[in-house]
Order: C-alpha cells, then structure tokens, then sequence
C-alpha cells in the first residue's frame, strides 16, 4: 500500500548532510578567506585585477562593479524556492535536507552573498566614499559591503538553525518558519546594498552614475526591492498558511515603497519602471517552473493598479517643483494605491488567482485598511531611503527630480518600518477558536462503495459537509476542501487539481447544497494512500481552523499527531487549530515556553538585523566629523 512506503525523517538532517553542506560551504569560504588576506596584505589577486578593470570598463569602482552586475543573477539562482515550496506542497516531505535538488541552488545562492560582501570588503580601496567604517588601521570599507555580508551572513545562518529548529521542535514546512525567514529573507534583504552601493560610487566621481545610464540603473535596483515579495508565495501558489490581511499588508507595503523610491529617483515614469520588473521577474518565475513537468506556478498580483497611480499623483503633484511636494505627494500616493490599487487588485485576482482567491468580498474594507496603512509604511520607507541616497550621492545631477526634498526626516523611515512590525504583529500570527462540530458525508466514490474504506488503494469521493452552527462560515475569509501531498512516486493516475492542474493537489469549492449549514465538495477528493484532506475555514481577522478528514499513519512522526485520521461516511469530528493540520511534522511534547522563546529569539535577531541595515544608511549619509555637509542642490 502506499501509505506504508517509508516515511521521510521529520527530524534534523542526517551526519552525511551535515557533511556535504559543510564540504559545499568550504569551497567558498576557503578561497575567500585566501582573497581577504592576500588582499590586505597588499598582494593583488586575479579578483582584483579583474575588478578593476571591469570597473575601468563600465564606469564604476572596482569594489562596487562585481556586485552590481553579478547580484541579480545570484537572485535568479535562488529563485530555486520557487521549486522547492511547491515540490514540498505536492509530494510532502524531502528524505533529506539536501535530498530536494532545489535546495543546491538556494545554498549556494545563500552562501555566495554572504562571500561576495567578505569580498567587497577585501576589495575596498580609493576611491572610497567619504564615510566608511574602519576594520582595521588602513582598512576602512563602505556601509553598503557591511549590508552585504550581514544580510549573506543572517541567510547562511539560517541553514544551521534550521536544522537545529527541526531537531527541537519537528519540521516546520510554512514558509514563515522563523528560521527560513532568516535565509529568505537574508537572500533578499541583500538587495537593500546596491542602491547604496552605487551612491557611494556615485560619491567618488564614478563615470556609470553621472550619465541617464545611472538613474535607469539606481532606479532598476530600487525597484528590484520588489523580491521582498517572496513572502507572498504561498497566497499566490493557493496555499496560505497566514491571515488574508497579511497579503495585503505584504503587497502594500513592497509595491508602495519600490515604486515611490523609483519614482523619486528617476523622475517621470520612474513608478512605470518598478511595473517593468514586477514582471520581468513574474514572468522568469513562472518560465522556470514551467520547466519542471506538473509542478505548480504562482498566480499573482499586477501591480498596474498601484504603479499607474502612483505615477499619475507625481504627475498630478508636479514632484520636481520642490521639497513641499515630496512628503503629500507619497502620501496621497500611498493612500490612492492602498485603496483604488488594491481594490482592482481585488478584482484581478477574481480571473486571474486560483482558490482560496479571491477571499471573500465582505472583508475587503479590512483587506483595504491594512493595505493603505501598510502603503503608508512603504511611502515613509521610501521617503527616508531616497534622502539617504541623495545625502551620499552628493551629486546635483542625482537630485534633479529632487531639489529641495526635505532635510532630516532620519525617523521616516524607522516610523515605517515599526508601522509593519506592528501590522504583521496584529494580523499575521494565526488565533484559534472554539472546536465546532461537523457531520461528514461520502458520495459518489471511485471505487463504487459510496465512500473510500481506510484500507482503500486509490478512492475519491465528494464531500458533504453538515456544519452543526451555519454561522460559523459567515463573513468567512475562504471555506473550501484541500487535499495535498499526494504525488507520490510510483502512483500512476494521480488525481489533478481542477484550477491549476497539476498532480499531488486537489482544491474544492464548498458549495452551498440550499440546506442551512449543509456544503458539498466542487469535485470528488482524494482519500487514501498518503494524501492528506481537509476543509479549511478562515474567518477574519485571524481565525484559523480545519476539519481534518483523511491523514495517513506517519511512522515518522512519534506523537498523536501522526496517527491515522478516517473520517467514515456518518463520522461527527471537530474542527482543529488550523496550523496543527498544516504542520503536523511539529513535535507536541515541547514545553510552549521554549517554543515561544525560540520564535522570540529568532525574530528579534532578524529585526536587529533589519534596524542594523538602516544604521548603515544613516552612517553613510552622516555629515563628517559631526558638521553638516551643504545640502545638494539642483542643477
């Protein structure tokens, strides 16, 4: 039977793991580690000569060339999670930590961030910004090479602690796992070093940035902040495991704040080049999947609504006429895209995104709310991350859009930033309610029995759901029946999802049979072998929970957790906490203390990591030695 194959360890990684990452790890940090020394010692590498000369050649100081050219493909390499989490969705766990061939591409990825700030740093000479920070007598390196290495260093981090986290408390497979959090976030908080990067460059006279080439190139890299937008994929693969506000509070927040800082940058039609990579990555997201047979694709969001908008109030205010234009400008413009934006978003995602999507219609003046407030984070962010830049830039030919934007404003961009701390803390984390009881019905099965025996080789059947309180579904965010994890290798025949029509995944409409709490399943669901079925219902703000009708024995698993779960045709069964079905793998017999302790720990790390990002921004457009520089002026 299928549901005795053997079960993937749910546990750490094995010794074997451990030292292949390792051996992996060392081809990079050891010559490395070789490049730093020879360079500070004064004896010039073959990196060095060539980046210098690339730098000679395209008008860019040779410790900035490198990074510059090389980081979006580096990016496009660890856009590899883009496989990973939907292999992880169809197919379930991996027998190992290197087993997935995804995971090669996003460590190395990982891995080369991390060396490549390790050799900026190495690489740092005249010409050098004004402010650096000084490693060591004669060693002085720019702020942006410190935001390299430590968001490379957090994403390399990462993979040590995740195994550690799977050793303590189980496998944890969300996406917003705290510790991948860390290594998704390391990998694309990393992009927060270029603009930087070439500001400073820009400071020292370089030839690339004082033509239209360097506004085309400042105002792309601005825009490509939009791969923080990886934390959506689980809504735009079908799968959430967090609130629907948390979409728009996500989205928001990433398109107001890239768009706005391209806009500021660039001039006219600057928010139009943050739409231009919105889908140039889109579309190399979803060729690259399409290049592994039945695997799922992302439907997302299109960020015409936002960026349109953004780019008619600049027009509208006439930015270039000065300072007293900038701040009601991003926020009117803020305001305009979190609403109407979002709203056509809303209606995008009707024809375009596939189930749970569109959410419900009732919470959209929630959904509208966070999202405004959240583009309001992104508009202070903006404001406050340009100004650094144009502070650094220290070139009047970099403010034209920009004469006189406004001094100061040092706090815009914290006051942001702890505006989506509080947002994601108030409407991210899943609650819990109260079990509620269901009577679950088996029609028309495959098999010809009516219903699918426990014992079954292969049955689908359709669900009709009797709720014993109908309000419970009221106002509900989404309410529809998933099976996943059933793709299996060598099932042949493996039912379809009907929407995105893959393998190893199946989701139904609940739809209502006209009986008061009475609701049967759009298609027949699979139940056997080791799919995994269940109804989800998500009520707003928060609320998070699940009727769990078929879960394989997982010999892998040592707690209740992994038991058997048989819904019989006539079974009355209760609703479950929500994140308990989704991640059965996590172990129960850990005290809530130290699993709330190793959350707190991670999290706060990566908000220092995050707040030490903006120093360096701040320390890089200080004034020297405590006097204020003269404010640039336009040209």
């Amino acid at each position: 039977m299928l549901a005795d194959a053997a079960a993937p360890t749910a546990g750490g990684s094995s010794f074997s793991d451990i030292a292949l990452a390792t051996g992996i790890a060392a081809l990079f940090y050891l010559p490395t580690g070789w490049v730093i020394v020879r360079e500070r010692l004064g004896h010039p590498t073959v990196l060095g000569r060539f980046s210098d000369v690339l730098g000679t050649r395209i008008g860019l100081p040779g410790w900035a060339a490198v990074p510059v050219l090389i980081m979006v493909p580096v990016w496009l390499v660890a856009a590899a999670v883009y496989w990973d989490v939907p292999l992880h969705l169809q197919k379930g766990r991996d027998p190992g930590a290197l087993a997935n061939p995804s995971h090669y591409p996003i460590f190395l990825a990982l891995i080369f961030f991390n060396c490549l700030g390790l050799l900026v740093m190495a690489l740092a000479r005249d010409p050098l910004p004004r402010r650096t920070l000084r490693l060591a007598p004669g060693w002085h390196v720019p702020w942006s090479s410190v935001i390299l290495t430590l968001s490379g260093f957090i994403a390399v981090v990462g993979f040590p602690l995740d195994d550690l986290w799977h050793r303590l408390f189980g496998q944890d497979v969300t996406e917003w796992g705290p510790t991948h959090v860390l290594m998704i976030g390391g990998a694309v908080t990393s992009i927060f070093s270029v603009p930087l990067m070439l500001a400073e460059a820009q400071q020292t006279g370089a030839r690339l940035m004082n033509g239209p080439a360097g506004r085309w190139v400042m105002a792309s890299f601005l825009s490509l902040s939009i791969v923080c937008s990886v934390f959506l994929m689980e809504f735009e693969l079908g799968l959430p495991q967090f609130p629907a506000p948390t979409e728009f509070i996500i989205f928001g927040f990433v398109i107001t704040w890239t768009a706005i800082g391209a806009r500021l940058w660039f001039g006219p039609g600057g928010a139009l080049v943050t739409l231009a990579w919105w889908w140039i990555m889109r579309g190399y997201l979803i060729g690259a999947a399409a290049l592994i047979p039945d695997i799922m694709s992302i439907r997302s969001f299109s960020a015409v609504p936002a960026t349109v908008t953004i780019e008619a109030v600049a027009l509208a205010f006439g930015v270039r006429r000065g300072a007293r234009s900038v701040v009601p400008f991003a926020a009117t413009a803020a305001v305009v895209s979190g609403t109407l934006g979002l709203w056509l978003e809303f209606q995008w995602s009707k024809h375009v995104m596939t189930l749970p999507q569109p959410f419900d219609a009732s919470g959209l003046p929630l959904y509208l709310t966070v999202g405004t407030l959240a583009s309001l984070a992104g508009a202070l962010v903006a404001t406050w991350q340009v100004r650094r830049l144009v502070l650094v830039a220290s070139d009047p030919r970099a403010t034209a859009a920009l004469p006189d934007m406004p001094r100061g404003r040092r706090w815009y961009g914290l006051t942001g930033f702890l505006a989506l701390v509080a947002l994601m803390a108030v409407f991210a984390p899943p609650g819990g309610a109260a079990p509620s009881r269901a009577t679950v019905t088996w029609s028309d099965a495959s098999n010809g029995e009516g219903e699918c025996p426990a014992t079954s080789e292969r049955c689908l059947a359709t669900l009709t759901l009797t709720l014993e309180d109908p309000s419970v579904v009221h106002d509900a965010a989404w309410f529809y029946a998933l099976s996943w994890q059933g793709n299996r290798a060598g099932e042949t025949d493996v039912p379809r999802d009907p929407v995105a029509d893959v393998p190893g995944i199946v989701r139904a409409r609940m739809l209502p049979t006209g009986e008061p709490g009475v609701y049967r399943s759009s298609v027949p669901l699979p139940v056997y072998g080791q799919w995994k079925t269940m109804v989800r219902l998500h009520t707003l703000p928060r609320t998070m929970m699940a009727w769990a009708l078929y879960m394989p024995d997982d010999p892998a698993i040592s707690s209740s957790r992994g038991r058997l779960v048989h819904a019989a045709s006539g079974a009355v069964v209760s609703s479950h906490f929500e994140p308990e079905l989704l991640q059965r793998e996590r172990r129960d017999d850990v005290p809530t203390w130290l699993f709330d302790a190793g959350n707190g720990a991670v999290l706060c790390l990566w908000v220092l990591v995050l707040l030490g990002y903006g120093r360096c921004y701040n320390l890089a457009a200080a004034p020297l030695q405590g006097r204020r520089k003269p404010e640039p002026t336009a040209a």
